[in-house]
């Protein structure tokens, strides 16, 4: 492998296998370190609001549309820079500006300083999933993808776990002196220390990334050899408009909204529920954070390697639909337990169900890498998966913990009836998704089989051939 242009032939190699299965070990904890950042203000969404005296429409605001709202609108451009450019040094960018962005919400006196610190989290956040995801499919041959994909989707289990973990690790640290003095930095409450100690070791972790080499690009359609140098010419944006509306339309409809539903009921969910055992069970953030995180990283793990082995089943019996299908099953166990969670009244019974609640949820969403990029020719990657991000956190991110709190501010008005508003959203949105996703599995099948022509790049085939579009 090249770590610049190089004459092609059809007989380059792919890297092998163990320095490709490091690159996604390190792009994993790159992706890991983005959800820690990410998620670690759901659980001082409490303590925030009583320290700046904020309502809730005002911290679901912080969770979801502050860090969404330069990811979704910067998510193309950078998309299209992962499809052109030197896509290492675009995630080594990134990592560091969003670790410092979180570091930066440690020194945040009120509500539009800490927005601003946010937002800058989404800027960096933006530049790593189209990037990365694209990286790992030219690592990997078509044949052997969805599990180092599927790996890749263990991040946000992980990063969940963890950020509760170590959110209420460092809060049970610091709750004897919640006002500390710090030299240069003056007073700081516990949650602005947890900000700055979660976020400083990223900037450091940027380097790590370093060591990953830029891969030659394959699976082009339209190039005669299926592959090119590590600039590829990138698809104009009529050409990715083509692919998606006049291609795959119904796919399309189906992976952004059917997976967008899914999203705004995990982003409404692991932002409310520390909240919700705060109020209606007067947990401390250091107790929910260490029992929530070590829930999340041990079931929503295990729910991405069950979904991959759900999902490697179907495919070796010949279900053409099978990555689909899987995040098709797991919603379906999913909707009634998660519809349960916020109603019971105890709070061992509301863990108990969060087990599975964390192992479906994140299961389901393992499926998003394979099946994006199975369908996807290269120089469309990274532009694709940035589409499907700005659905993904439109409506997952900015309206997800933001609609529960409208339903908490203006309909039920009451604090306390904040797990009222989490099961009307709930109840809504995954029932819609499931259908959505039952409608559209012939429709994946379809693209599927159309992926198969470009040049050297689909395995032997294994399906049976669907119908043609309707």
């Amino acid at each position: 492998m090249a770590t610049g242009d190089r004459p092609l032939n059809a007989q380059n190699p792919w890297p092998r296998t163990g320095y490709a299965w490091r690159v996604v070990a390190v792009l994993t904890a790159a992706y890991t370190l983005s959800f820690i950042d990410r998620q670690i203000l759901g659980l001082v969404l409490e303590p925030i609001r009583r320290d700046l005296v904020l309502s809730d429409t005002q911290v679901s605001l912080l969770a979801g549309s502050a860090f969404a709202i330069l990811y979704v609108t910067l998510g193309l451009p950078l998309g299209r820079i992962a499809d052109r450019a030197n896509r290492r040094n675009l995630i080594i960018g990134g990592v560091f500006l969003w670790s410092l962005m979180t570091a930066a919400c440690g020194l945040a006196d009120n509500f539009w300083e800490l927005f601003a610190a946010r937002v800058g989290v989404g800027v960096g956040e933006a530049a790593l999933s189209p990037a990365a995801l694209s990286i790992i499919s030219d690592y990997f041959p078509p044949q052997q993808r969805v599990r180092p994909l599927a790996m890749y989707f263990l991040a946000p289990a992980i990063g969940s776990g963890l950020a509760y973990l170590l959110g209420g690790t460092v809060s049970a640290a610091v709750v004897a002196t919640p006002d500390l003095h710090l030299p240069l930095l003056g007073p700081l409450a516990s949650w602005q220390v947890m900000f700055i100690i979660i976020g400083a070791p990223g900037m450091v972790f940027a380097l790590l990334i370093l060591s990953i080499r830029e891969p030659l690009r394959r699976g082009l359609r339209g190039s005669a050899s299926g592959l090119q140098g590590t600039r590829a010419p990138v698809a104009r944006t009529r050409e990715i408009a083509h692919f998606i509306l006049e291609e795959n339309p119904r796919t399309f409809a189906v992976l952004f909204l059917g997976y967008a539903g899914f999203a705004l009921h995990a982003d409404s969910l692991f932002v409310w529920i520390p909240t919700i055992f705060i109020r209606r069970f007067g947990w401390s953030p250091a107790e929910i954070g260490i029992i929530m995180g070590t829930i999340v990283l041990i079931c929503a793990t295990l729910g991405v390697l069950v979904s991959m082995s759900i999902a490697a089943r179907l495919q070796a019996q010949g279900s053409v639909d099978a990555l689909l299908r899987t995040s098709l099953l797991m919603g379906a166990a999913l909707t009634p337990l998660a519809v349960l969670l916020p109603l019971v009244d105890s709070p061992v019974v509301a863990l108990a169900v969060l087990a599975p609640v964390s192992a479906l949820s994140f299961g389901l969403f393992a499926m998003i890498p394979p099946t994006l990029q199975l369908i996807t020719p290269n120089q469309m990657r990274g532009q694709v998966s940035a589409v499907f991000s700005v659905f993904n956190n439109v409506i997952g991110t900015m309206l997800g913990a933001t609609t529960v709190a409208l339903l908490t501010d203006f309909v039920f008005r009451d604090p306390m009836r904040l797990h009222h508003s989490l099961v009307t959203v709930t109840a809504i949105t995954l029932p819609c998704s499931c259908a959505l996703m039952w409608w559209g599995l012939p429709h994946f099948g379809r693209s599927i089989v159309r992926a198969e022509s470009w040049i050297g790049e689909v395995a032997p085939r294994q399906f049976s051939v669907p119908r043609g579009d309707a």
